[in-house]
C-alpha cells in the first residue's frame, strides 16, 4: 500500500494508520518542521477533489511554497478520513454534508470536531446504475440490493432515489459496501441491482455493463464537502490552515490551467481515465471559503437526518462550524450570516 519501501521501525509505529489508510504518499506522522516547513497530515479521499488538489499541490510544489510539509494518506471514503482525524493519525480530513451532519449528531456528548471550509458544492455529477434487466423499468427495483455505505452521504442519496422513484424506504434491501472494490463485487455477482456513483467510480460500473437510469440532477441531488479538523487543531494552528486552505485552492487553480497535462500525470500516477477526469473536473468548482448557502445545506440536511431518525438529538449544525483560518487568507469568501 505504501509507495516506497520503509524500515521495520517505522512500520511498527504506523501500524495502526496502514491499517486503516489505503495509500499513504509520505511515511511521516509527526506534526512538525520539517526543513523550516510545518508538517501537515491530511487524510484524502480516493479519487476525489480533495485527493487531487493535494496530490497535484504537493507534486507541483504549491504546498511547500505556502510552508507546508504535507503527508498524504488515501482513504475508501471521507468518513474514514474523520476516523483518522479522530484517532491522531492526520490533521484534516473531509466529508460530504450528510456524514459530518450525521457524524456529529451521533457523537454530542464526545464530539471534538469542527468544520472549517467548504470544498465543493452544487449539483452532483452522478447517475443511478443499474443491471441491464433493470433499465428500463425501474419499478422492477422495488425491494432489489441497492449498494449502501453506512455513515456516507450515498444513505441520504438512495433515501432521495426511493421517494424519486415511489418507493417504501422501510421495505428496500440496502447492501452495505466499504469501497468501490466491494460494490463491484457485489454487483458482478448479482447480489445487488443498484447503485448511485459519481466520478472515477462510475467508469467502472458503466465497465461492467450496468446503465445509467437516472441523472442525479434530475433526482434533485445536491451535495456538499467540507474539510473538518480537531477543535485542539483548529485553535492551535490558525495560520497553518489558512495556508493548507490557500495552498488547496491555489492546487485547484493549477489544475484548471494545466488540465491535459494534469490529466496525463494521474493516469500515469493513479491509473484513472485522462478523458474520464478531463469531463468531471470540467465541472468541478472550488468553494474553498464559507457561504451562506453552504451553511444552509447543512441545516437543512440535520433537518432530514434528525426527522429520518438518524440519530436522538436535534443540534444546530452552525456551533460546529469555525472560519478563523478562512477570514486570515479570504474574507471575502466567508459570507456567513
Amino acid at each position: 500500500m505504501n509507495r516506497k519501501i520503509i524500515s521495520l521501525a517505522i512500520i511498527i509505529i504506523l501500524g495502526t494508520m496502514l491499517l486503516t489508510g489505503c495509500r499513504n504518499e509520505t511515511d511521516s506522522v509527526d506534526s512538525s518542521s520539517k526543513n523550516g516547513l510545518t508538517t501537515v497530515r491530511v487524510a484524502v479521499m480516493t479519487g476525489n477533489f480533495t485527493q487531487y488538489t493535494a496530490l497535484i499541490g504537493k507534486q507541483q510544489g504549491i504546498f511547500e511554497k505556502n510552508g507546508i510539509n504535507l503527508e498524504i494518506t488515501e482513504y475508501a471514503a471521507g468518513v474514514n478520513t474523520i476516523d483518522a482525524v479522530v484517532a491522531g493519525q492526520a490533521d484534516i480530513g473531509n466529508m460530504a454534508d450528510y456524514a459530518a451532519v450525521n457524524r456529529i449528531g451521533n457523537t454530542l456528548d464526545t464530539n471534538n470536531l469542527v468544520i472549517v471550509s467548504e470544498i465543493q458544492g452544487g449539483d452532483v455529477n452522478g447517475f443511478l446504475y443499474t443491471a441491464p434487466e433493470y433499465a428500463d423499468d425501474l419499478k422492477k427495483l422495488d425491494g432489489k440490493g441497492f449498494i449502501n455505505s453506512v455513515g456516507t452521504v450515498n444513505e441520504y442519496y438512495n433515501s432521495q432515489i426511493f421517494g424519486y422513484l415511489g418507493f417504501d424506504e422501510g421495505k428496500q434491501n440496502l447492501v452495505n459496501s466499504d469501497s468501490t472494490t466491494t460494490s463491484l463485487a457485489l454487483a458482478q455477482s448479482g447480489d445487488v441491482a443498484a447503485v448511485f456513483s459519481s466520478g472515477s467510480g462510475s467508469t467502472y460500473f458503466e465497465g461492467i455493463g450496468w446503465k445509467k437510469a437516472i441523472d442525479g440532477a434530475d433526482l434533485g441531488i445536491e451535495t456538499y464537502s467540507y474539510y473538518m479538523t480537531t477543535e485542539e487543531f483548529n485553535s492551535s494552528h490558525v495560520q497553518v490552515l489558512a495556508d493548507f486552505l490557500k495552498a488547496t485552492q491555489e492546487s485547484y487553480d493549477y489544475i484548471m490551467e494545466h488540465l491535459d497535462e494534469t490529466a496525463k500525470y494521474l493516469e500515469t500516477t493513479l491509473g484513472i481515465s485522462a478523458d474520464n477526469f478531463k469531463s468531471d473536473w470540467s465541472i468541478a468548482k472550488s468553494r474553498i471559503g464559507f457561504s451562506q448557502e453552504g451553511v444552509e445545506q447543512l441545516i437543512e440536511i440535520e433537518d432530514w437526518a434528525f426527522n429520518n431518525g438518524r440519530y436522538e438529538k436535534k443540534y444546530d449544525i452552525s456551533n460546529y462550524i469555525n472560519t478563523d483560518a478562512l477570514e486570515k487568507i479570504y474574507p471575502d469568501k466567508v459570507t456567513v450570516k
